[in-house]
């Protein structure tokens, strides 16, 4: 059962042949509110170096291979990793989250186990220590997908995490259709992932667009395990390791200021 879980000694192994842990971060987005005409939101500054570089820095050793998914001002992020060991996969059009990973998934080994999923614009605040957690949780554990949740205040505008008898993660109701009893759930969604790499490759295809947006959404990807019976878990940790993503000039200077925050605590 999911709530005796324990991360035991936490001594992954890493190197691509040993880990079978490959890895994605998604930065192809153009960014339409950041209002950059020539950068990639994820190449511009944050305390001194390239966004992406967080979440690089990150899976370093971990996963193995690392591919970045490129698509608007893709070389202003080439340029931002000049010199880091990792793959370059361009989406053509910008048709969602979904869509990016399936392109990056022709660059994967197909011995791999299993694939963590990453936000290039979110991935500043996360610790190693916590990405060897989620990794030994899921090997462990041997679900569909694990995925990083956390708790805050005024979860008001996101999707509420609700759990079964056992811990396992059974829906993520969004506000709107949430009962007024859902709506008091303090936990959400992060938007960090680990996937059984079969379950992945085997149910990329079967998403469907958004008649609305036109795009496909990864986290279509959490509602057909569920809907399949398989284990869907969430790892808990602390906000300060989640913090704010980036959309906005004001959300970049935000994002700095919290991390600052955090780090001096």
């Amino acid at each position: 059962m999911l709530k005796h879980w324990s991360n035991g000694t936490n001594n992954i192994p890493t190197g691509g042949k040993t880990n079978m842990t490959g890895g994605i971060i998604l930065a192809g987005g153009k960014g339409t509110r950041i209002q950059s005409t020539s950068v990639n939101k994820v190449a511009l500054p944050f305390h001194g170096k390239p966004v992406i570089r967080y979440g690089v820095d990150l899976l370093k050793g971990i996963t193995d291979p690392l591919v970045i998914v490129v698509g608007a001002y893709e070389e202003s992020v080439k340029d931002a990793l000049r010199g880091y060991n990792v793959f370059f996969a361009k989406q053509i059009e910008q048709l969602g989250t979904g869509d990016a990973v399936k392109c990056a998934l022709s660059l994967l080994p197909t011995t791999l186990k299993s694939v963590i999923v990453g936000y290039g614009d979110h991935m500043m605040f996360y610790k190693k220590k916590t990405m060897i957690n989620l990794l030994r949780m899921h090997q462990d554990m041997n679900p569909a997908i694990t995925m990083i949740t956390t708790i805050i205040d005024k979860p008001k505008g996101y999707g509420r995490i609700v759990r079964n008898s056992e811990g396992y993660i059974e829906a993520i109701i969004e506000e709107k259709d949430a009962t007024e009893k859902q709506r008091m759930i303090t936990e959400i969604n992060a938007g960090l992932y680990c996937f059984d790499y079969q379950f992945l490759v085997s149910t990329i295809d079967s998403l469907k667009m958004s008649p609305i947006t036109k795009e496909y959404y990864l986290t279509d990807l959490i509602f057909m395990a569920i809907e399949k019976n398989k284990k869907v878990l969430g790892l808990k940790v602390d906000f300060n390791e989640v913090g704010i993503g980036i959309n906005t000039s004001s959300e970049l200077q935000s994002s700095q200021d919290l991390y600052s925050q955090f780090e001096s605590k």
